[in-house]
């Protein structure tokens, strides 16, 4: 459903003869800049973010892959002075058993780092449509930065706890796109989105830390006329006498009671939110699969992680190539013979396409050009994602954007939890059986994406 332009009002006795004329213009005009001021903020953390989170990923991938090295073979470390990690791996590092053991520590890190999104969901999605979504957006970058702390310096095994304040990363996405979707129309969401080892990775840290400050600058997009889940709680909580608990027992299940509640309300008003939920959780592999592919790289075609680093810039080049120049040109040309609704749905349908192309590829390369051509054709359909969560946005009424980017966020944090380990053990499996095989990490991904391009094929798109 498309967010309406503001229309004039049937005129009455009461209806001003010269008003009707300026302030329309003047709130339209303050709309636009108010629009125009989200996004440019949005983007400003995305790309804060995303620059600190891909800068550590390499170094952080090297001092893993060093210690676990270190742990498996010490005669290789016995000349570095004061027991450091080295600068540049040696090629014993890259034998089966390391990599087989980074691949499991890096999947169970990641199922571990999904688990409190996945319980938070639904209570912060609700929250972000109750008290605005500024605050939730504040308290998840919060969390995200101080994990991120804790993990250069701490522990990597007790970090996802920080991910108490605010969700983590899912409810970050999710919070930012029910803000664009907030201000902006339907037809234009699919494209507005997408020395030392520790000095990157220090530097990556500072990146995220400004890019959550940068959240400071956004107004909050809550509309006025949302719905108030959970109010029973509220007015219970408002109406007890003086000097008893804010919070009883009872209370606590009551409110997770609503909670299911409008839930499954929710579900049964759109049954379309269950198959996008469907699509994101098993296109969720791929997010997965592509952050393995440093380490993938590295071990296939024995480069080192700061070469294979590179495709980082490749996969990330294109990625604004599609964004910014190919994906509106298709979008507008699409514009002209379909509706806004269905020309995003045929845009998600052909970038799940190109996705099933790029894995391919990427799977059967026994040569690091053919790879590159993969990952460019990955890059290339990345657009999948912004355009299916602009697809799902308008199947639904606009007060419950919030809910429904909580429903495919708590999907995708239960497909990204799963694909961990089921990535890693893939991974161990083809390194066993060498050859042709080492790809099939990929090959799965390819059986993924044809599976959720077609439960994207069999949304129901109201003409």
């Amino acid at each position: 459903m498309a967010i309406a332009s503001p229309q004039p009002e049937p005129p009455s006795e009461t209806t001003s003869l010269l008003a009707e004329h300026d302030e329309h213009p003047v709130q339209r005009k303050s709309a636009t800049r108010r629009a125009h001021r989200v996004l440019l903020s949005a983007c400003l953390i995305a790309v804060t973010l995303d620059f600190g989170n891909y800068l550590s990923v390499a170094p952080q991938l090297q001092a893993f892959e060093s210690i676990i090295c270190q742990r498996l073979h010490p005669e290789l470390f016995a000349n570095i002075p004061g027991g450091g990690l080295p600068l540049v791996a040696s090629p014993s590092c890259k034998s089966a058993d390391v990599q087989g053991d980074l691949a499991l520590l890096k999947g169970w890190m990641n199922t571990f780092d999904q688990l409190p999104g996945i319980i938070l969901a639904l209570p912060y999605g609700l929250m972000a449509d109750r008290i605005g979504r500024k605050p939730v957006l504040a308290m998840s970058l919060l969390g995200i930065i101080m994990e991120e702390i804790a993990i250069r310096f701490i522990s990597i095994w007790f970090t996802p706890l920080f991910q108490i304040i605010g969700g983590g990363s899912q409810i970050t996405n999710s919070v930012a796109w029910t803000i664009i979707a907030d201000v902006f129309p339907v037809e234009k969401r699919a494209w507005i989105m997408s020395s030392s080892i520790w000095i990157p990775w220090m530097l990556g840290l500072v990146c995220e830390i400004v890019g959550a400050l940068i959240v400071l600058l956004l107004p909050e997009t809550k509309p006025k006329s949302a719905g108030n889940p959970g109010g029973e709680v509220e007015s219970e909580i408002a109406n007890r006498p003086e000097g008893s608990p804010a919070f009883t027992w009872s209370s606590i299940v009551r409110f997770a009671r609503s909670q299911i509640t409008e839930l499954k309300d929710f579900v049964c008003e759109y049954p379309s939110s269950l198959v996008v939920s469907l699509a994101f959780f098993m296109s969720s592999y791929g997010i997965v699969a592509v952050s393995f592919m440093l380490q993938y790289v590295s071990r296939r075609f024995s480069w080192s992680l700061a070469e294979a680093s590179l495709l980082i810039a490749v996969k990330g080049v294109l990625n604004c190539l599609a964004l910014v120049l190919i994906l509106p040109m298709v979008s507008k040309l699409l514009g002209r013979y379909f509706a806004p609704v269905k020309r995003d749905h045929r845009i998600t349908l052909g970038s799940a396409c190109i996705l099933v192309s790029g894995f391919g590829f990427m799977s059967l390369a026994s040569h690091p050009a053919l790879f590159v051509v993969g990952v460019a054709l990955v890059a290339l359909g990345w657009g999948y994602y912004a355009a299916l969560r602009s697809v799902s946005s308008a199947l639904v009424g606009q007060s419950h954007i919030g809910l429904l980017n909580t429903t495919m966020a708590l999907a995708q944090s239960v497909g990204l939890m799963v694909s961990g380990p089921l990535l890693a053990g893939l991974f161990r499996a083809g390194l066993a059986w060498d050859g042709i095989w080492m790809g099939l990490p990929w090959m799965f991904g390819v059986t993924l994406y044809v599976a959720a391009g077609l439960a994207v094929y069999c949304l129901h798109i109201p003409s």
